[in-house]
């Protein structure tokens, strides 16, 4: 079972894997604000779904929640750790997968694409190639191993994508829109990764404007509304 991190700098007695705590966002002082004082904890072992109309600000809460972007009030919390105080270690234990297929270098093939993020996310040394062989295995990607990702189907890319993002055994993925141009096995691929990360207590956030096809048994379901999270 995961719990706050052994070597967290500064654990919390109310450590969650991420939380979400009256985070506002306003983009410019004359528009209303993206995310309003929004509340939102992730238990260990759980799927949390959040829906809502396209520009809602589900990007802008994952972006925060990814320490990419910082809030206008509030703030996000990985094991009680702080996205700018404890930068390395947050980046260790959070993946974000962006919606659309960003973060894919046309020239690279499937591998020096893996080895590349590999370095980004900071995989321990020892474990750097052994973690690249199983992301290909898990995401069934030996026979695009050497193919450049330029010549590769949006499909093939999305899988690549996912891939990248649970390679480095994070303990809170949070995904955008993920099953975009998935077929089923690769949809079958990211539930069995999904399905790992929760037996090793981690959490994820998904989001998406609507219900998913997939047999996925979210364990809560919220609706992002003028600001802040409505339970479905």
């Amino acid at each position: 079972m995961l719990t706050a991190p052994e070597h967290a700098q500064e654990p919390s007695l109310n450590a969650a894997p991420l939380r979400l705590d009256r985070v506002s966002k306003r983009w410019r002082k004359d528009l209303p604000l993206v995310l309003d004082e929004l509340e939102l904890t992730l238990a260990p072992g759980t799927v949390t779904w959040v829906g809502g109309r396209n520009g809602i600000g589900k990007t802008t809460m994952l972006r925060i929640a990814a320490g990419l972007i910082e809030p206008d009030g509030g703030r996000a919390e990985v094991w009680g750790l702080h996205p700018n105080k404890h930068r390395v270690r947050y980046q260790q234990l959070v993946s974000f997968l962006p919606a659309g297929d960003r973060g894919l270098y046309a020239r690279l093939t499937v591998r020096r694409q893996l080895e590349f993020w590999a370095r980004i996310a900071m995989v321990p040394r020892e474990r750097f190639r052994e973690w690249i062989e199983e992301a290909i295995v898990r995401f069934d990607l030996a026979d695009l191993a050497n193919r450049r990702v330029d010549r590769m189907s949006m499909g093939q890319r999305q899988r690549l994508r996912i891939a990248m993002t649970f390679l480095p055994h994070p303990e809170v993925v949070l995904l955008d829109e993920p099953l975009t141009s998935l077929d089923t096995e690769g949809g079958d691929l990211l539930q069995g990764a999904v399905s790992g990360l929760l037996e090793r207590d981690g959490a994820v956030l998904w989001c998406s404007p609507s219900g998913e096809s997939l047999d996925i048994n979210f364990d809560f379901h919220w609706m992002l509304e003028q600001g802040r999270l409505v339970a479905q």
